[in-house]
């Protein structure tokens, strides 16, 4: 590889760069307002238009982080910064690049520039201003708000780092095999970086903000928050305040959503308002936690909102917002609304990743297919979520995603008589919950009670390939070990789902075959014993509902497994 600049400069620009970023700087001439300022940043990409004059566009060097790349005006220059995905030296900022070499240039270079860029300036006043198109722009667009002049980095959408949400990344798709190699080598970068230099160097923050980017789309909510929380670089940002301290306040935000914390999460959004000030993508992601609490009337303020900054030249993205609303409909019972509504938002993602496949296309699939069944169109919704299950598959793989949506599908199949097809993938989505990172107790609760109603009414047993429960035994021992090794707090729900655990459990091995005297059975009883006492224990101590029927059904279970006296 060439040898590495720390600055340069070129006919319409200068950049220096640092071990983190970069900085480009460009003059802004008289006459030029803010709105005539463009600037689009990808993944490995970079667009800055002043007017019609395009002062900068071209491949990178390497990749930057999108998320965090600003820009300003500061004394007369329009500065853009990016941030860099992994620390270290580029050899140049855009590929094919042509330097200006003499050192006395870079004033002669801002002279040009400027008068460049006022001839561009009366072409761009007979137009749309670029803002307006915004919305269609591949790519991700960095600019200020009218209302907002804050140097800050725009809130990201929930998710938007990784899989199943918006990612503002353009129309690259995603592969999961590189997704899981990048993963590994921002943990490689941290560890490194950590050793040598420590937790609180820039270098060292910046690696582990890349790192947590990355577990936030692959769902490991528990490194998160093992290393925010239990490591103190939650603490040490917020000591040191300003972007680091907006950085973990947002981070906590999304790891606590994807956890199901919902009204935790709003309360870090909240915070983050405070800090960064409101933005069309931050509403965007509050609307969507308060549509989770339930709280639809706050939900769908935030989402009005947000769409009206987007018209006003806000970066936001109306395809996430238009999913929102959908699901709003739905909630108050405005199906066929939702229906309309969503399927605009599926459009749009379509033709925003010109047929690439991507999770948030599979993602407004499964949105869809939920208004088709609440309409009671399930051959339509069957289809949708055949369809999200195959691109979730191709792009996030083993994912809270996939087994969800296998799971509607599986609830579709079985309502349209595709007995087996349903089982498999039941089994399919078991076998992928048992094993997340954040554990979902209400779906694995859905899927565990469904099992003895698929297997054990006799007119099914002839269309199913694997008819034996006992197949399940494996992902409920899991199950087990994952709650006492967490030491999940007992509620409503973990009690339930321990008597439908043991109920299957008991189903699979059947009462004759759990009374036989050998280790395998013994250990078998066990478990189901244990969790048929654990449930009772929670059960007598509740209040809010008469659990006295529960009570003796878990009662009962635990006599009939014991093995008679000899």
């Amino acid at each position: 590889m060439a040898s590495s600049r720390k600055e340069a400069a070129t006919a319409a620009y200068t950049w220096t760069q640092t071990y983190e970023e970069f900085v480009l700087r460009t003059p802004l001439p008289q006459g030029i307002s803010r709105r005539q300022i463009k600037s689009i940043v990808r993944n490995k990409a970079l667009t800055l238009k002043i007017g019609e004059v395009v002062v900068a566009d071209g491949q990178l060097h390497e990749s930057v982080s999108v998320d965090n790349c600003v820009w300003s005006i500061e004394d007369g220059m329009i500065e853009l910064i990016l941030e860099k995905s992994y620390s270290g030296w580029w050899e140049g900022l855009i590929v094919g690049e042509v330097y200006i070499e003499t050192p006395k240039g870079v004033k002669k270079i801002e002279e040009k520039s400027s008068e460049k860029v006022k001839a561009g300036v009366a072409k761009s006043s007979t137009r749309k201003t670029l803002e307006e198109e915004g919305i269609s722009n591949p790519g991700m667009t960095l600019e200020s708000s009218e209302t907002d002049d804050k140097k800050s980095t725009a809130s990201t959408k929930i998710g938007s780092k990784g899989h199943g949400e918006i990612n503002e990344l353009g129309n690259e798709g995603e592969d999961i095999s590189k997704i899981l190699e990048k993963e590994k080598k921002c943990k490689d970068i941290f560890d490194s970086l950590k050793q040598s230099l420590g937790i609180d160097h820039e270098a060292t923050l910046n690696a582990a903000f890349n790192l947590m980017d990355q577990w936030i789309g692959n769902y490991r909510m528990s490194k998160i928050d093992n290393l925010l929380n239990n490591e103190g670089l939650m603490k040490l940002c917020r000591t040191k305040g300003g972007q680091w301290k907006m950085k973990a306040v947002q981070m906590l935000a999304f790891c606590r959503w994807k956890q199901f914390r919902f009204r935790e999460s709003l309360n870090l959004f909240y915070e983050f308002q405070d800090l960064a000030g409101k933005s069309a993508i931050l509403l965007e992601n509050m609307g969507h936690t308060h549509n989770s609490l339930g709280e639809h009337e706050k939900a769908e303020a935030c989402f009005t909102e947000a769409l009206e900054r987007i018209s006003k030249g806000d970066r936001g993205n109306k395809g996430g917002l238009l999913m929102g609303l959908g699901v709003l409909k739905k909630a108050r019972g405005d199906y066929k609304g939702s229906v309309k509504t969503l399927l605009e938002a599926l459009q749009f993602f379509k033709d925003k990743y010109k047929g690439i496949e991507h999770s948030i296309v599979a993602k407004c699939h499964t949105s869809v297919g939920r208004s088709l069944e609440a309409l009671g169109e399930i051959h339509q919704a069957e289809h949708h979520f055949f369809e999200a299950v195959r691109i979730f598959w191709l792009t996030c793989a083993f994912s809270p995603l996939t087994a969800n949506a296998a799971k509607k599908l599986a609830d579709l199949k079985f309502k349209l008589g595709f007995v087996d097809e349903a089982q498999q993938l039941y089994k399919q989505s078991l076998q992928m919950h048992v094993s997340f990172d954040t554990l979902d107790l209400r779906a694995l609760l859905e899927i565990i009670q469904l099992l003895p109603e698929l297997h054990l009414d006799r007119k099914f047993e002839p269309y199913l390939c694997e008819p034996g429960l006992d197949q399940y035994a494996a992902s409920l021992r899991k199950l087990k070990e994952r709650i006492d090794d967490e030491k999940i707090p007992m509620d409503g729900t973990l009690a339930v789902l321990f008597k439908s655990m043991a109920e299957l459990s008991i189903a699979g091995h059947s009462y004759k075959k759990l009374q036989k005297n050998n280790a395998t059975n013994a250990m078998e009883r066990e478990m189901a014993a244990g969790l048929l006492r654990n449930a009772i224990e929670f059960f007598k101590k509740t209040e809010e509902v008469d659990c006295t029927q529960l009570i003796t059904q878990c009662e009962r279970l635990i006599v009939a497994i014991q093995p008679p006296l000899s």
